[in-house]
């Protein structure tokens, strides 16, 4: 007979080797899982709220065969996700390695559902996000687990490469040098007034070049062509720009925004959308901008907008059949 084995504190359980009938355990060590089933459970509910081909689509390329589900409860949804969680082994880290790439992907098809779901309390579709991620973030805490505002789930205390962190840095920087340089060009009309959108990147270039010793250089080839702007320190695109003026919603979802994708080659994390925009109220245009980023196919996330500072952040998948994620600011320009 098994001993039993208490509960921890959150009331989760590690599975043991079992026990011969003479006595003597098979192996010294516990074989832990590394995501526990509450864990489980939770993805198993939020598989609910995704509809049936976009969860379906979360587990292909998985390399997870589904099989007859163990739990059987629920509607369609719950049990395809139980026909693939039921026959992985939690306390594989290869297996788990790929199960967590699923649930990420889970996690930007939910947040889509939540962010147009109806509020009652008229919540806006950050704050419903907010709230609903929360919720997540705490069962996955007990296995060890953070998830980011990008959606990436990762051990508690893993942290990005030192470059990468070097990089955020440098972006971020680069980001406020554009802000500023846009501010005093609203400030200076005629530096923009009649100019096309050569001319008026070739301002930004200036600002860049002089903030970064000159190594911000234009129509730079980058991945499938020649970007506007791009920021190299060492060997490292810290960012990689594309300006455009305001072409309208089509053209900037269906050819801008793939074409900044374009550009972006493996190991670029960082990019820019200077957009100039020649209109009587810009913010209108704004919203539309912010809008077509926010629901393209490939957008991960949206930050809640910063009107004041004028800088709409998203985080967006790339092109490549192995696809890696992309911060993208989109930064207006109200030009004359």
């Amino acid at each position: 007979m098994s001993p039993l084995v208490p509960p921890a504190p959150d009331g989760r359980f590690s599975s043991f080797v079992p026990i011969h009938a003479a006595g003597s355990l098979t192996s010294p060590f516990m074989a832990t899982d590394l995501v526990s089933g509450p864990t489980r459970t939770c993805m198993r509910e939020i598989s609910s709220r995704i509809e049936l081909s976009p969860l379906q689509a979360c587990w292909d390329g998985s390399g997870f065969t589904p099989g007859t589900p163990k739990d059987t409860s629920g509607a369609q949804r719950k049990r395809l996700f139980s026909s693939y969680a039921d026959h992985i082994t939690w306390s594989d880290p290869e297996q788990v390695t790929r199960a967590i790439a699923v649930f990420e992907r889970m996690l930007r098809a939910y947040r889509k559902e939540v962010e147009k779901s109806y509020s009652p309390e008229g919540e806006t579709p950050q704050q419903r996000w907010a709230k609903s991620l929360e919720e997540v973030r705490r069962d996955f805490e007990f296995d060890g687990y953070q998830i980011t505002e990008g959606l990436r789930i990762l051990k508690a205390g893993e942290s990005r490469p030192d470059h990468e962190m070097a990089d955020a840095q440098l972006y971020a920087e680069a980001l406020r040098v554009l802000r500023h340089a846009r501010n005093q060009m609203e400030r200076l009309p005629s530096t923009t007034r009649g100019k096309g959108e050569e001319d008026i990147r070739d301002v930004l270039l200036v600002a860049l070049g002089a903030a970064f010793a000159g190594r911000c250089t234009a129509e730079s080839l980058n991945g499938a062509g020649k970007t506007d702007l791009l920021l190299r320190i060492g060997d490292r695109n810290v960012l990689v720009g594309e300006c455009k003026i305001w072409p309208g919603a089509k053209e900037f979802r269906e050819e801008n925004i793939s074409q900044l994708l374009g550009y972006l080659t493996r190991y670029d994390r960082f990019a820019v959308i200077p957009l100039f925009i020649r209109a009587a109220r810009p913010e209108e245009i704004v919203a539309k901008a912010a809008k077509e980023l926010a629901e393209h196919p490939l957008c991960v996330s949206a930050a809640v907008p910063d009107h004041d500072g004028r800088q709409y952040n998203f985080v967006m998948r790339s092109l490549s059949a192995t696809p890696w994620d992309v911060k993208v600011a989109l930064i207006p320009f109200a030009i004359s």
